[in-house]
């Protein structure tokens, strides 16, 4: 009986995921929320339709455009980070067919959010924050040819989706950076 008890203390955080409450995930400093909500609505067998909320905005789909864009499954979301939270969303969508996801963060000094789009098979495992550039790093193994490399996605501080990519042998450096580990 014991066991059983112990059990179903350790699935509580995962079925509370799996409801359909929306997860939030405060990005803003002390004192200064910002936050950001992920909800699910619309079921279709093992489907949903995810939604992001920033701040006081209106809930919008996730991807944009048709409800079905953001229609996904095997969805993770995950507020991740230590002095500086990030907001991780991961899943395999319709629109693309492959997965997809997302981070989401507060910029302090902008006083706006900054979203950062993926479409890998590995989900990013670090987030470096930069003066000039923001680094969405992925572990090796997502494709064939980053087996053994790091991919970076590169984004030009406050330039939204304007992405460029390398792949290389080691983890970036963190001087200059403030390094959030994502562990979706």
């Amino acid at each position: 009986m014991k066991r059983i008890g112990l059990s179903l203390l350790l699935l509580l955080p995962a079925l509370a995921l799996a409801g359909t409450k929306p997860v939030s995930c405060d990005l803003g400093p002390a004192k200064q929320p910002r936050v950001a909500e992920i909800s699910r609505a619309g079921k279709i067998e093992d489907t949903y339709v995810y939604s992001l909320r920033q701040g006081k905005a209106a809930k919008a789909t996730l991807w944009g455009g048709e409800s079905d864009d953001s229609r996904g499954s095997e969805v993770k979301v995950k507020c991740v980070g230590d002095r500086q939270r990030a907001l991780a969303v991961m899943g395999d969508f319709m629109s693309a067919g492959y997965p997809r996801g997302l981070v989401l963060v507060y910029d302090t000094g902008r006083r706006a959010y900054e979203r950062f789009d993926f479409a890998e098979r590995n989900a990013p495992g670090w987030l470096y924050l930069g003066a000039k550039d923001r680094l969405l790093v992925f572990p090796p193994g997502g494709r064939l040819e980053t087996e053994r490399r790091y991919l970076v996605y590169r984004f030009a501080a406050g330039a939204g989706q304007d992405n460029s990519e390398e792949m290389v042998d080691a983890l970036p450096k963190a001087d200059g950076y403030r390094v959030i580990k994502i562990d979706l």
